[in-house]
Order: structure tokens, then C-alpha cells, then sequence
């Protein structure tokens, strides 16, 4: 089970690393994008889906402790009472489940506890001129800088911090603005932008006019509204999902 969640999560990483490399690329076509708000994103309750991470920890009997990634059919496999559907369920709920399920395995207490350790549908990407561009977790608010300090910064000799570009896809198409970072950096307390899930920050090297025609000339034909949202693939198995 460990053996075959490291599996798809490596292939995702590798189409997620192709991804972010893919905005680099020059392509033609695509929507029209519209401006995104500044306005902080409340996040949805944290319901579980493929490539989810949790731990279930067992208080009396820690030889049950178990890490498991959902399954690309929505469930977890665990010692005693083997499979359990995670997918669309609360960590309480899976873990109202357990007490269940374990109550008539066990003779004693059977205090559980599911901690969620990564999510899936919780993720940014950061590239263009950072020093570490890659995809980052997103476990709470999260603004355009504070994701490019998580990516190490900006690569200073070819950043052009004044431009950033932040795509946000919605109602199946790409939406995106400029961000000028430059108050930010000097500490003059510029409004922070925040994140969605699935946003793109990308910082380019040259300065861009009008965001909707970048977006359209260098990533709608490149990267297909719905790449991004690749979901966690079986053995054997090539597809991609919308988002959640």
C-alpha cells in the first residue's frame, strides 16, 4: 500500500515539475481571462480526496498507528477492519468511523485520532524567475509573496518583481492580474494578495503589458484549462480530473 501511494505520488510530482516548466514555453490561443480580486479566499471545509495524506493514530494501541495516501478510488486500507471510504468525508467523520468499526475488533479503549498531514486539493504553484519554483502545500492563508519566499525568493539578477503574475482558474477558465511587489519588499505595507488552491504565481523576466493576452500567448495552448488538476493515477493508468 505505502509501496504503491509513492508510486503515484512521484508521477505526480513529475507532471506537476513538466507543468510549471510548460509556463515558460511560448504557445498561442486560449480564454479570456478577467482580473482577479485582492480579497483574502476563505478556504472550504477540509473534506478528503485522492492523494490526501493522513495519519491514524491509535492512543492504547500505537502498533495500529498508521500513515496512509487516499487512494485513487477514494479509500484508505487499514490493519483489522481493512478498507474504509475517505474520500469526500471530514477527518471527524473518518474518525467517528474508526471508533466504529475498531469498537467490535478491540476489547479495550479505542481512542483514535486522524491527522490530516498533506492535502492534495490544497496546493499553489510557484514559478518563472524564483530560486526553488515547484508546487507548495497550503495549510492556511497564504499571499502571492509569502509563496514566492517559500520558494526561496526571487532570483534577483532577472526578477521583474514589479510585474508578477497570478492565474486563478474559475468556471473552466483562467482568470489572472499583475501584482507590483516592489512596496511589498520595501516594507511600506502594501495590500497582500492572497491565494486560491490551484493558483499559478509566476514571475517573468521581462515586463507584460496586458495579462490576458500573456496569459493566452504563453499558457492556455501549452497547459490545458484542467492540467493542473491531475488526480492520483492507478498502476497503469494515464487521465486528469477538474477541480473540486
Amino acid at each position: 500500500m505505502r509501496r504503491s501511494g509513492k508510486l503515484y505520488r512521484d508521477r505526480l510530482q513529475f507532471v506537476l515539475a513538466w507543468a510549471l516548466l510548460a509556463c515558460v514555453i511560448a504557445g498561442c490561443y486560449g480564454t479570456r481571462p478577467s482580473k482577479v480580486t485582492a480579497e483574502a479566499v476563505s478556504l472550504p471545509e477540509v473534506r478528503l480526496a485522492p492523494g490526501d495524506v493522513v495519519e491514524v493514530k491509535f492512543f492504547y494501541m500505537p502498533e495500529l498507528n498508521e500513515t496512509q495516501t487516499v487512494r485513487p478510488d477514494g479509500k484508505i486500507s487499514l490493519q483489522l477492519v481493512g478498507e474504509l471510504e475517505a474520500q469526500g468525508r471530514t477527518p471527524a467523520q473518518v474518525q467517528g468511523e474508526l471508533v466504529r468499526l475498531y469498537a467490535s475488533e478491540l476489547e479495550q479503549q479505542t481512542d483514535v485520532a486522524v491527522i490530516v498531514r498533506s492535502l492534495w486539493n490544497r496546493r499553489v504553484y510557484v514559478g518563472g524567475e524564483v530560486n526553488r519554483p515547484g508546487m507548495l502545500e497550503m495549510t492556511g492563508e497564504l499571499t502571492a509573496l509569502e509563496a514566492i519566499m517559500a520558494a526561496e525568493g526571487f532570483n534577483g539578477a532577472t526578477a521583474r518583481v514589479s510585474n508578477v503574475v497570478v492565474i486563478r482558474h474559475r468556471n473552466g477558465e483562467r482568470h489572472g492580474t499583475l501584482l507590483d511587489l516592489r512596496d511589498a519588499l520595501a516594507g511600506k505595507g502594501a495590500q497582500p494578495f492572497y491565494l486560491a488552491p490551484h493558483d499559478i504565481v509566476y514571475v517573468p523576466r521581462t515586463r507584460i503589458a496586458n495579462v490576458n493576452r500573456w496569459i493566452d500567448q504563453h499558457i492556455n495552448l501549452v497547459l490545458p484549462v484542467g492540467l493542473l488538476y491531475t488526480r492520483p493515477l492507478g498502476e497503469g493508468e494515464i487521465g486528469i480530473s477538474p477541480p473540486r
